[in-house]
């Protein structure tokens, strides 16, 4: 029988190499990416019912239908996600989802809000294109790190989400009381751009094997 060889000990990974030098660009983007993602897509899910029966009045029903419409669209949109975001490539998909949603945003910023029928359309298409980033960074995170940090590296960016969603709804009711509708809208699609600054700086993962993105 031939000689085992000895298997060396995987090294393990450690939270201080997520902001060392070699992982320091590619954390901190991924960070500001989840962020930014949720914090628009969570706020708008969970602030949109009650917006269209304060603010539009309309009633219960209507409220819950045009606000269950968002969640309607998110899954069509995460499903042509998944067809193409091999052939866009993670980068272009976000670079093109935070424009979109946050050119949407804006336009209900800066008058939109006017009618309640531009506002249902836009902050569902806008709902949809951040919710689908929101599905992006998880299949990207994992694969930026090498295998001794992948559960750190993820683990740590999730937090982000959570933080995100903490903060988002606090922000809402302080720019509701001081702007009203449209300073939100405009809030929302403010994250939107810092989203799409820290997308130009990803690191584009498609066609490349983890061992070529991990150096």
């Amino acid at each position: 029988m031939p000689a085992q060889l000895p298997v060396p000990p995987r090294s393990r990974g450690k939270w201080s190499e997520l902001l060392s030098p070699a992982f320091r660009r590619r954390t901190l983007v991924a960070w500001v990416l989840w962020a930014s993602a949720y914090l628009i897509a969570n706020s708008l899910n969970n602030w949109l019912p009650t917006l269209y029966t304060t603010v539009y009045h309309l009633g219960v029903p209507e409220a819950l239908r045009a606000a269950s419409m968002t969640n309607v669209v998110q899954v069509g949109v995460v499903l042509l996600c998944a067809l193409l975001i091999d052939r866009t490539g993670r980068k272009y998909w976000l670079m093109g989802a935070f424009g979109l949603g946050g050119v949407m945003l804006a336009v209900l910023a800066l008058g939109g809000t006017q009618n309640v029928a531009w506002v249902i359309v836009f902050s569902t298409l806008s709902y949809g294109l951040i919710g689908s980033i929101a599905a992006v960074v998880y299949l990207y995170t994992p694969e930026i790190y090498p295998t001794r940090m992948r559960a750190i590296g993820t683990g740590v960016a999730t937090s982000w989400l959570r933080i995100a969603s903490a903060i988002g709804p606090t922000l809402v009711g302080f720019m509701l009381g001081r702007g009203g509708v449209d300073s939100v809208f405009l809030m929302f699609a403010s994250v939107a751009v810092v989203g799409l600054l820290a997308a130009t700086r990803m690191i584009e993962t498609r066609n490349l094997r983890l061992e070529e993105i991990a150096h």
